[in-house]
């Protein structure tokens, strides 16, 4: 740890974050905004409202802001600043990327924005509209320093990662191939705990078919779906591992007819937790495997395999991104700390097209996905000036050592 600081120097750092801490009450104005607007995945007009206000703050940073139409959830932005609307085929850029969407619905009746001084609560304020607003200011800040001269950023803001990001993930994937480095905006823990790695993630659908008749005339061995289902669970859960970071859990189960006859179907929904791409394809292929094996004679079992997301892999790239987060958060009294999670996130379709990228850059706070959801108010503009200094020097390094071709270091 304790990389160089290249170009920003130690003195504008300060700036940069006494020019954040000022603003505070600004952010949190922009922050109970966004808020207030239900933006539940499903409630598409929400999730537009929400995008209509990033894209009057955004334009009004100077950045050209691109919607990417979609029918059944938000509208994806795409936010760039001049130079990145420049860029040459081969040039890189910079990618900020943050979701729009909350999985609080409409009726659900958590909707109050409530500032406590030390704490705010409200739905979305870690997950991740506080990581919106410190992403936004992070770019403000660097802007008023004249930092981003040279430096081409875009900022994904899509509308439908509590969903799997199904309608985004080839947007955010495409800009991430264009990226040498990104930064993802979910909350940091109440530590600063800032993410290099998560698990994957594969949904599996086991359907399980027998044969119907009824249950009091039965003398033998009897096809039924539920009892083939259950060997199957057993099988299934058997794949655990531990000490490898592998997890597969049986967590929906439904089927059968009635008690007095022999199920015909029956079905089950799996979600598997892996660290690598292998063990991924590891437990697939053993799912698969089992499926061909019927343990009761007259059953059968087909297993789906539903759209997941790739593992992001702590590796080298993330761990030097992370050097300069943290040496950048010992400048400015900033906790940093390596996070790794069993969670999935966007960063897991960036890391997955080989570009280095860190994920919780956003404001500290916990009991996300829950009513008690809060933000510790101190970390916004904390967060927002690390994000600003980090990325500036992590640009800086990679065009000093000639990896981000035609860019100059300030």
């Amino acid at each position: 740890m304790g990389a160089r600081p290249y170009g920003l120097t130690s003195r504008t750092a300060q700036s940069i974050l006494r020019w954040a801490r000022e603003r505070e009450p600004e952010m949190l104005a922009l922050l109970e905004r966004l808020v207030r607007i239900n933006s539940y995945t499903a409630n598409k007009a929400g999730t537009d409202a929400v995008g209509a206000v990033l894209r009057e703050v955004m334009t009004g940073l100077g950045f050209a802001v691109q919607t990417m139409p979609q029918a059944e959830v938000g509208d994806h932005l795409v936010a760039r600043c001049p130079t990145a609307r420049k860029l040459a085929p081969g040039q890189r850029q910079v990618l900020f990327c943050g979701h729009m969407d909350t999985v609080f619905p409409p009726d659900g009746g958590f909707d109050a924005f409530v500032n406590q001084g030390d704490r705010v609560t409200g739905p979305g304020v870690i997950d991740m509209k506080g990581g919106l607003v410190a992403g936004i200011y992070a770019l403000a800040a660097l802007d008023a320093h004249g930092l981003l001269d040279g430096m081409p950023v875009a900022f994904v803001f899509n509308s439908d990662e509590e969903t799997g990001s199904y309608h985004s993930r080839e947007l955010i994937m495409a800009e991430a191939a264009r990226s040498a480095f990104a930064f993802v905006f979910e909350c940091s823990g109440p530590g600063g705990e800032t993410t290099t790695g998560r698990k994957g993630k594969t949904t599996l659908r086991v359907r399980a078919t027998g044969r119907a008749g009824h249950a009091g005339n039965l003398g033998h061995a009897k096809p039924s779906a539920v009892l083939e289902l259950a060997h199957k669970t057993i099988a299934l859960e058997a794949l655990n591992d531990a000490a490898r970071g592998v997890s597969v859990n049986v967590g929906l189960v439904s089927g059968g007819v009635g008690p007095n006859t022999v199920a015909p179907r029956a079905e089950a929904t799996v979600e598997c937790r892996y660290r690598t791409e292998a063990d991924g394809q590891a437990l697939v292929a053993a799912a698969l495997k089992l499926a061909g094996i019927p343990a009761i004679p007259g059953t059968g079992v087909e297993v789906e395999v539903l759209p997941g997301r790739p593992p992001m892999e702590p590796g080298p790239a993330n761990r030097k991104l992370l050097e300069h987060v943290v040496a950048a958060g010992r400048e400015l009294d900033v906790p940093v700390a390596e996070d790794y999670r069993g969670g999935v996130s966007d960063a897991n379709y960036i890391a997955h097209m080989g570009t280095p990228v860190l994920d919780g850059l956003g404001p500290g706070g916990e009991r996300d996905h829950s009513p008690e959801e809060y933000m510790i108010t101190g970390t916004l503009a904390g967060r927002a000036a690390l994000a600003a200094v980090s990325a500036r020097r992590i640009w800086d390094a990679m065009a000093r050592e000639g990896r981000i071709p035609g860019a100059k270091p300030s």
